[in-house]
């Protein structure tokens, strides 16, 4: 069941899990600085939100409401007709549904013979599952990143995700966040050059989901980059693991697609 984020509970305790629901109940939270409300009737589920204009990325904790709280307008309102619903529904945390371009504010070189691991950090989504149903009702950013295009030119490309996005090779500098996952990044240059990392395209929706409960920290399997030949293409390699410092993690969420799309993770990479 979900925890309560009371003075008793930390902010980074889990805000998913299964829910119980009563007909004509509703359940509301406060996720950051996204309002959601979800009610069952007897033929049909209701999501009702309230995203503002500006959201703010560094409010990073929850609460539960109570029902009648007032949301602000303009709210979106959302209805899943059934022949009768079931008195269950699960919320579980997503990674973004395009890829999320990271570039990193400083320069990273990675000498020749070297390696290391670069961990990134991504907005996460809120999905809502019922029985019967393989989809999601619903699948909602909770912090809506901003679009942007990924590609050469204007023809050759695609359309990601653009957002403030912390990169340590400390995990210890990197803070948790309740609305964001841990991607570890892990670069090994076994080429004879210097190698200059000047952004990465992360193909996010190949990666599965995990949470550590000692630290409160949702992870995705590590992805490994390989350059072992100047002026070619990394090899990519996402790995059925995440790093040891991970620590103990648990499994949430599989992929939202396979891995097709990772020969276009980097665009330059020199």
């Amino acid at each position: 069941m979900l925890h309560h984020a009371s003075p008793e509970h930390s902010p980074l305790a889990p805000w998913w899990g299964p829910l119980s629901f009563m007909v004509g109940q509703s359940r509301a939270w406060r996720l950051g600085s996204l309002y959601v409300r979800i009610s069952r009737n007897i033929n049909e589920w209701q999501l009702e939100y309230h995203r503002p204009r500006h959201q703010n990325e560094n409010m990073q904790d929850w609460e539960i409401l109570d029902i009648d709280t007032a949301f602000s307008e303009p709210t979106v309102l959302e209805r899943y007709m059934f022949a009768h619903t079931g008195d269950s529904l699960s919320l579980y945390p997503r990674l973004a549904d395009r890829s999320v371009i990271v570039k990193p504010i400083n320069p990273i070189f990675i000498p020749a013979g070297q390696q290391g691991t670069l961990f990134v950090s991504t907005p996460l989504w809120m999905a809502g599952f019922v029985g019967g149903q393989r989809e999601p009702l619903f699948d909602i950013a909770i912090n809506r990143p901003k679009d942007s295009w990924f590609g050469p030119d204007t023809i050759k490309g695609e359309l990601c995700y653009a957002t403030p996005v912390e990169g340590r090779t400390d995990l210890k500098q990197l803070v948790p966040r309740a609305f964001r996952a841990v991607t570890p990044v892990h670069f090994h240059n076994t080429s004879s050059t210097l190698l200059q990392l000047d952004r990465m395209n992360l193909p996010v929706q190949a990666l599965p989901l995990f949470h550590c409960s000692d630290s409160g920290r949702i992870w995705t399997s590590q992805i490994r980059v390989v350059q072992d030949t100047p002026n070619r293409p990394p090899r990519i390699r996402i790995e059925n693991r995440t790093p040891p410092q991970a620590g103990q993690v648990a499994f949430i969420q599989p992929p939202r697609i396979g891995e097709a799309g990772l020969f276009h993770m980097f665009d330059s990479f020199f």
